[in-house]
């Protein structure tokens, strides 16, 4: 982490399919499963717990995470659903209708472009190497899928993780996407 840096070796992924129904026909019932080195997954894990999630606590004036409930400590789809309610409950107060437009962006998260996560990452209050790692870290990834005999490079805006749900997850998700 001081040298900002992330070894190649935990960059690489395996990719495997795993079956979405009991008896798989095509290639449809297949989901592409991302297998990555299991020390990169505990450094992801401890530089969310460490240096990410103490800066959603206090973020700048210019980041709000007012009704962002994903990976937040009294987040839930329960306190999403509550919190919804709320405001159409009060918004029929003084309105006739009130129009909900629900958006499923279960497979935006396959297109995530890293420099303008990385610009809101900037936006927090981390320490430089932590900054650095993190630029460091959505670069140069490869991964291989289960019948290929070498590693093919990954674009820098198709690799997802969890420091990318969870910087996602604390944002405007619309300006990080393609």
């Amino acid at each position: 982490m001081v040298t900002s840096t992330v070894p190649l070796q935990w960059k690489e992924a395996s990719i495997r399919p795993i079956p979405k129904t009991t008896a798989p026909k095509q290639v449809a019932d297949f989901r592409p499963i991302s297998i990555t080195p299991i020390l990169m997954r505990i450094v992801e894990r401890s530089v969310v717990r460490t240096f990410l999630h103490p800066t959603f606590l206090n973020p700048p004036p210019t980041l709000t995470f007012s009704d962002q409930f994903a990976f937040r400590p009294t987040g839930s789809t329960e306190a999403a659903i509550i919190a919804l309610r709320h405001t159409v409950t009060n918004l029929l107060l003084s309105n006739p209708y009130v129009i909900v437009i629900s958006l499923d962006f279960s497979k935006a998260f396959d297109t995530v472009r890293h420099y303008a996560l990385l610009q809101k990452a900037a936006e927090l209050d981390l320490h430089d190497h932590v900054y650095n790692w993190l630029v460091d870290f959505f670069e140069g990834h490869a991964h291989q899928h289960a019948q290929a005999t070498s590693p093919t490079a990954t674009s820098s805006h198709v690799y997802c993780t969890k420091i990318v749900t969870e910087l996602l997850c604390q944002y405007d998700f619309y300006s990080v996407f393609h």
